[in-house]
């Protein structure tokens, strides 16, 4: 007769938002399955690095990043609150670069046994040249995905 199982231990959930509501769903399907696994949840938004086209790097102004990184503070704020309001203690992290990359890196970081996100991306001709972000970290993260839609 076979040995059951190892059972699943889940303790850190990395949530990627991005202030859509798929990302607003994925908060709420992490804040479900954290509370009775007694996991940690982290929200993360990374903001993406914007490619200056110009010669004059020192020149170009900060302001399109600054801008940038505002948008990703809020974003995390109303995820925050809406965690809050599941009665789903998180913590919040902002990081930069690549979306999909910057994600799997997080993930392996701090440890997460799942991702959860949602599954907003690019679509149309533009997905045939860049690919989603949730169909890379679900191809390529060093855990489980689950893709919320």
């Amino acid at each position: 007769m076979s040995e059951p199982p190892e059972p699943v231990e889940i303790k850190t959930i990395l949530v990627a938002v991005d202030g859509s509501k798929h990302s607003d769903k994925a908060v709420r399907y992490a804040c479900a399955i954290a509370p009775p696994l007694g996991a940690e949840v982290i929200l993360l938004h990374v903001v993406p690095m914007l490619v200056s086209a110009t010669p004059y790097h020192d020149t170009v102004s900060d302001q399109p990043f600054l801008a940038l990184q505002k948008v990703g503070e809020d974003i995390l704020s109303k995820a925050k609150a809406l965690a809050a309001s599941l009665n789903c203690p998180v913590t919040d992290l902002i990081a930069q670069g690549d979306p999909a990359n910057t994600i799997i890196r997080v993930a392996e970081e701090k440890g997460a046994d799942i991702i959860v996100m949602g599954s907003r991306g690019v679509s149309g001709f533009k997905r045939l040249f860049v690919g989603s972000i949730s169909d890379k970290v679900a191809n390529q993260a060093p855990c489980p995905v689950m893709i919320v839609r």
